[in-house]
């Protein structure tokens, strides 16, 4: 029954979602809050919510609060539902609940726009350390970390092509039947990773300060597979969607010199993009959905056009997302082929 009630109660908070020492890279530590600072709110809790699918939501919360005992985001929504309608005491008591409980999702806890009201108080400063604390020792086993499939059989001379997947914000990596399918077709090795910072379980995002980070774990990952699975370090090609996509972006104009292409699907994100490009004779294809915002829409265009000059570049723009064809793997298979030349024709599918 309570993996009912989550599964439900994930899908009516899509709106808000929400030992060794670690060494971050510059830039990337988990920030601290300093008094009357402003906050990069990256999960806002939405003002236009029905007010019907919010009490259905709550009493949810309130259900699952009382019937597990060891649950951390139900007491976690109820404060900030509690904070955002003023009730501050109250907002208090369940965030005091949910730290009792092993509450770890710091960036929720330090970015949700709900606990303004709150965020200078002792008991909140004080929950904010203790959650920060057990993120950092949690997460680390997380972040950044690589899911894999390689082809069967020998691989060719110099060993298997490979593509890095960076995924779009608030997902994590993850390997499905027809991935595995899609890329031993087309006899490729296939990376994904988490992202860098870690939401909740199975949730992860890229950085919002840079893509430094990225191109570290990128990396990182590579020299740890390489030798293990036979991989070759001089076709590696980028495949990203979403944030993941911004972040490939970037890296193919500033580090071209590691990858040899990228297909890059609706960028989108905080970082600043790269208004310079050193890269040269790639193969990049960029793809972006009518239905995005003018602002997605113009930062595809802005890397199509930053990449066309010296490389061969490709654009296709859709009404709408892959989901709703499918998966992605129907649409993008002939561009992917494309960007790893193993195909004369970048035409999407469907």
């Amino acid at each position: 029954m309570y993996f009912i009630i989550l599964a439900s109660l994930m899908a009516l908070a899509s709106s808000s979602t929400f030992a060794t020492e670690k060494r971050y890279p510059v830039g990337e530590e988990p920030i601290t809050l300093h008094a009357h600072s402003p906050l990069n709110a990256q999960l806002p809790r939405s003002a236009h919510s029905q007010e019907d699918k919010k009490t259905e939501a709550m009493s949810l919360y309130l259900t699952l609060t009382r019937e597990d005992e060891r649950n951390i985001w139900a007491p976690f929504q109820l404060a900030a539902s509690s904070a955002e309608k003023g009730q501050t005491e109250l907002a208090e008591r369940y965030l005091q609940l949910s730290a009792k409980r092993g509450l770890w999702y710091y960036y929720n806890l330090l970015e949700d726009n709900a606990f303004k009201n709150i965020q200078q108080s002792d008991t909140y400063r004080s929950i904010l350390a203790e959650t920060k604390a057990r993120y950092e020792q949690y997460a680390q086993q997380f972040e950044g970390k690589p899911k894999y499939a390689v082809p069967h059989g020998t691989p060719p001379s110099g060993g298997w092509p490979t593509i890095v997947y960076l995924h779009p914000y608030g997902k994590a990596a993850e390997i499905n039947p027809q991935d595995r399918l899609l890329f031993a077709e087309a006899g490729v090795a296939y990376i994904e990773l988490n992202g860098t910072q870690m939401l909740a379980e199975d949730s992860f995002r890229w950085s919002n300060f840079s893509e430094e980070s990225t191109q570290s774990a990128i990396q990182r990952t590579l020299q740890e597979l390489t030798p293990r699975l036979k991989l070759n370090p001089q076709q590696v090609y980028l495949a990203a969607r979403g944030q993941g996509a911004l972040h490939g972006a970037n890296l193919m104009a500033k580090y071209p010199q590691f990858y040899n292409g990228a297909l890059l699907i609706a960028p989108r994100g905080s970082i600043p993009p790269a208004q310079h490009s050193l890269a040269e004779n790639k193969r990049i294809m960029i793809a972006y959905y009518d239905r995005k915002n003018f602002n997605d829409q113009a930062l595809a265009l802005h890397f199509a056009n930053l990449f066309n000059e010296r490389n061969q570049v490709e654009t296709g723009h859709f009404s709408q997302g892959e989901d709703a064809i499918g998966g992605w793997q129907e649409r993008f298979n002939q561009p992917l082929r494309w960007v790893m030349g193993k195909s004369a024709d970048a035409s999407p599918g469907a």
